[in-house]
């Protein structure tokens, strides 16, 4: 009993990702609006880059079952399958099947086994039944035939088991002379560890809300059970339902306030419902509950690499790695935050481990473009986030080789890149970049009509960003209407940068208006308060690039390694 217990009270928890880029709640999102083939795509792409989170293989089933059932039945028992495998389940259970072949005819499998049974081929008669529960695992018919086969063999105890599943299944069978013969009277009651094991087959067949009803049918069996309370919780939060949820979560840390597999799922809730304001303190109470889960260690990683904390998010991935070396998302984490730290020459090894682990994914590859922006090598980052666009589409890797495209002059090709961002529609989640770029290259093309009517939309662009009103003041220059244009001119020459976002803008007026010299002087100024901060690094390397001061590229890059030391 307890091992059940056990196994189940770890089957959901699993929060293997590490991915900035592709988020599962995402897909979830467009299931839930009917979009599944747009839901199909990102969830591929999901695993691709989160090979270990069983979520990403649950819900794409899911979505394969809602676009064709009886196609997609084979990669529906897969992905089931994988997403089974992944809860790191003892090998000793093997009651849970997947066959999902319902069209079988479970009639002429009775039949058979039936037939079988009263020729004496015990064997061939057992197989057939055994066929039946690989169809249906509660099906009372299988049992039944299981319970006179053992009969036959004088094995009493099992055939007793076989029959009590047989009646609780189908009251019918309490009728029949085997059901009187061992003594069967009545109709047992199931027991708490058939209602888990129910619970574990119907979710593992995509079926939630039949494996909840078994799992408060359990909870029942045993209120203080905190085991079904746990999966209960995850459940009602795949169902989105959320006040359920909470409540649940309020009762389990109630019982135990340790518990911290109920700590880890509560973290999940406070981010499905919005309460940012929490999310921290919790993730260090987990943490100091037990500083070496896994689990716990990859949540807060992330959680700081989301607030660009990149020593906070080292420090954690770097622990999480000396918990599980062979982790991908572990390697992703720790990579990600080395690069924001311009510690670059430390990260390559680690990606080529990370590449090993995981062949599939493409955010190995945007890290590797943003290694050769931090070297001034732009030509070659906009062929990594290319290989990128190769394996999974998402709007990050058009916005970077626009980006690209811009540094290196090429305009009309940075438009096209960040036009095809825009069409990724809910993927994208960085327009403010987006609309900034867009507006550049129209100023650069001089197409004073299509920046002044961007400039007019829907912009996500901060109006009170330098950058902004440098670009007002330059459509005001193409349209020749200089009041305005000076008005604004004098406003930025009073501006005192008071963030990392001021000095990169900064720089770019600075360097347009007054020259290299200046723009530099003010990013150098900037990396007094961010001294790792790989934007205003980089901004220095484009500036240099620009002005073709070889020499100045490579000492900065010089600097940034000597730094990373």
């Amino acid at each position: 009993m307890k091992k059940i217990l056990f196994i189940i009270s770890i089957l959901f928890l699993n929060f293997a990702k590490a991915s900035l880029l592709f988020d599962i709640e995402t897909g979830i999102k467009e299931y839930r609006l009917n979009n599944f083939e747009f839901a199909k795509d990102y969830f591929i792409s999901y695993i691709n880059n989160n090979p270990n989170d069983k979520d990403g293989y649950f819900w794409l089933a899911k979505t394969y079952e809602k676009i064709n059932p009886k196609k997609n039945s084979s990669l529906i028992l897969e992905n089931y399958k994988k997403a089974y495998e992944l809860t790191l389940i003892d090998n000793n259970i093997e009651k849970i099947k997947f066959n999902l072949a319902q069209n079988q005819n479970l009639e002429d499998y009775f039949d058979m086994a039936i037939m079988y049974f009263e020729k004496g081929d015990l064997k061939a008669s057992e197989q057939y039944a055994d066929m039946m529960l690989d169809i249906n695992s509660k099906s009372p018919s299988a049992y039944f035939i299981k319970a006179k086969i053992a009969y036959v063999k004088n094995n009493k105890q099992s055939a007793k088991e076989y029959m009590t599943k047989a009646v609780i299944l189908d009251n019918k069978y309490l009728e029949t002379n085997l059901a009187k013969t061992l003594e069967i009277k009545k109709i047992p009651d199931m027991t708490q560890q058939m209602y888990y094991t129910y619970a574990l087959e119907s979710y593992f067949r995509g079926d939630i809300n039949t494996s909840i009803k078994y799992l408060e049918k359990a909870k029942e069996k045993n209120p203080s059970d905190i085991d079904s309370k746990i999966m209960l919780l995850e459940l009602y939060m795949k169902l989105n339902e959320l006040q359920k949820a909470q409540k649940l979560v309020d009762e389990i840390l109630d019982l135990n306030p340790n518990n911290i597999n109920a700590r880890l799922l509560y973290i999940k809730l406070c981010e499905l419902t919005n309460q940012k304001d929490k999310i921290e303190q919790a993730l260090l109470n987990a943490y100091k509950i037990n500083p070496n889960n896994k689990d716990t260690l990859l949540l807060i990683g992330n959680y700081y690499l989301k607030k660009k904390d990149f020593n906070a998010s080292k420090k954690y991935f770097e622990q999480l790695l000396v918990v599980n070396d062979e982790m991908y998302e572990a390697y992703f984490g720790y990579i990600y935050s080395l690069i924001e730290l311009n510690e670059t020459e430390k990260a390559m090894p680690l990606i080529r481990k990370a590449i090993t682990l995981n062949p599939k994914n493409s955010e190995i590859h945007y890290l590797l473009g943003l290694i050769c922006e931090m070297n001034a090598q732009y030509e070659d980052a906009i062929n990594y986030f290319i290989e990128a666009i190769q394996k999974d589409e998402h709007p990050q890797y058009y916005i970077e080789i626009a980006k690209m495209n811009y540094i290196l002059g090429e305009y009309p090709q940075s438009i096209a890149n960040l036009k095809d961002a825009l069409l990724m529609g809910s993927l994208l989640k960085n327009r403010e970049v987006v609309d900034e770029y867009m507006l550049k290259n129209y100023i650069k093309l001089e197409d004073e009509k299509r920046a002044s009517n961007y400039l007019k939309g829907k912009l996500k662009l901060d109006k009170n960003r330098i950058i902004y009103k440098y670009n007002l003041y330059k459509i005001y220059k193409l349209q020749g209407n200089e009041i305005k244009a000076n008005s604004i001119s004098k406003e930025l020459k009073k501006i005192k940068p008071s963030s990392l976002i001021d000095y990169i803008d900064l720089s770019e007026v600075k360097y347009e208006q007054e020259g290299l010299e200046s723009a530099i002087k003010t990013l150098n100024n900037g990396l007094k308060g961010y001294p790792n901060s790989r934007e205003l690094y980089s901004k220095k390397l484009e500036f240099y690039f620009l002005a073709q001061k070889k020499d100045e590229i490579k000492k900065t890059i010089e600097e940034i390694d000597k730094k990373s030391k």
